[in-house]
């Protein structure tokens, strides 16, 4: 999914630009409340991520979900704030963006997702609408926009499917996902690695490791759904001969 960037062998962060929109590899991305499991009372959940490549720590990701219920309808309203800067001589990349979005008794309504990479200007708004999500993309003063119907997907990489996935089905399940990075659908599959646990200083996380890949990325997930939200604890992965690593440092609500 990302671009080349020519860097010395010692420091090839090529990875980098798949942060282009970390938090929808990952937002991504990203801790996400299933709606079935929302209490009535408003919770909020906050992650922080060390990003590194190459053993190189290149920037850090805040994810925040607040979840409730809005005349009986189960709300997730999350926002995931993306730093990430290289320097070493002459070469240089910066990147600063928020995301945020509403999922409405589970499913993806609207997303923004704004800010700057290399000082080239992000501005992206969707919404779902008429039975379609329609992106509308403001690049160097002009605005266009891509439709895609809600028929065409099954789920979005911001509800993070493979948490709840019944493998004892499959071995491997693929499904059509709306990347919304790339605003496009993908077909995704899943393969469920082994079920483990993950630790955060002396904390020991229950979770499931999963891998998937689609025609843009290949990532191994370290993901859990505790009876009341999604939460991702780890993300390895790899593109056009990088490689990169997402690593929770707190998880808190």
């Amino acid at each position: 999914m990302p671009r080349m960037l020519q860097w010395p062998v010692f420091l090839n962060v090529t990875a980098i630009a798949f942060l282009k929109t970390l938090t929808t590899v990952f937002l991504f991305l990203l801790l996400l409340t299933l709606s079935a499991s929302i209490a009535a009372a408003s919770v909020s959940t906050i992650a922080h991520y060390k990003v590194s490549s190459k053993g190189f720590t290149i920037g850090e990701v805040t994810t925040t979900q607040r979840t409730s219920e809005d005349g009986g309808v189960a709300t997730i309203r999350f926002e995931t704030k993306t730093a990430v800067k290289v320097s070493f001589l002459w070469m240089g990349y910066q990147q600063e963006t928020i995301e945020k979005g509403t999922l409405l008794k589970g499913n993806l309504v609207n997303y923004t997702r704004k800010g700057s990479e290399n000082g080239v200007e992000i501005d992206i708004e969707g919404r779902l609408e008429n039975s379609s999500f329609r992106f509308d993309v403001r690049e160097r003063g002009t605005t266009r926009s891509i439709v895609i119907p809600r028929s065409s997907y099954d789920n979005t990489t911001m509800e993070c499917p493979e948490a709840l996935l019944d493998f004892s089905v499959a071995p491997q399940i693929t499904l059509r996902i709306l990347d919304v990075e790339k605003l496009a659908v993908v077909k995704r599959e899943y393969r469920l690695v082994k079920n483990t646990q993950y630790t955060i200083g002396d904390r020991d996380f229950p979770c499931r490791i999963v891998d998937f890949t689609d025609s843009n990325k290949k990532a191994r997930r370290w993901i859990n759904w505790d009876g009341s939200a999604v939460v991702m604890y780890r993300q390895d992965g790899t593109g056009e001969n990088s490689s990169y690593s997402v690593r929770a440092t707190s998880v808190s609500k």
